[in-house]
């Protein structure tokens, strides 16, 4: 197969698109036309770069979870469906919501960010892949 050349005009609007707000089809493009690896990641959201660079600084302390939250956000494209593991120290005003059969959910106000939801499992030391295939 030919390699094709893209023009430089092309290649600016590349490392212009907003990766979050494209549809898979675009995407599927992009990923056929762009055959350099450092201008893929100019159109890749600069969100799963960053969760990259900081995987060594936390665990779950169980590395099922740990390995399906650093997929999740290698594939996260917008902020509001990032799945993070946070300390529970870094939450204030904490209040129940609902009890469900793998857990109990909470609302909370996260001390370095926004209001989020948060989840606790039951049993989540011996939580394992194919359980968490179904969340």
């Amino acid at each position: 197969m030919d390699e094709i050349k893209l023009s430089n005009d092309v290649i600016e609007q590349i490392k212009e698109f907003k990766y979050y707000d494209l549809t898979e089809g675009q995407e599927s493009l992009i990923d056929e036309l762009i055959t350099d690896k450092e201008l893929k990641e100019c159109y890749k959201s600069c969100n799963s770069q960053h969760f990259q660079q900081n995987f060594k600084n936390w665990t779950s302390g169980n590395h099922d979870v740990d390995e399906f939250i650093k997929k999740a956000q290698l594939k996260a494209k917008d902020v509001d469906h990032i799945i993070e593991w946070i300390e529970y120290d870094k939450f204030e005003d904490v209040e129940y919501l609902a009890k469900g059969g793998f857990g109990t959910t909470f609302k909370a106000v996260w001390k370095d960010g926004p209001k989020v939801a948060l989840k606790c499992l039951n049993d989540s030391k011996d939580i394992t892949t194919e359980f968490l295939k179904e969340v």
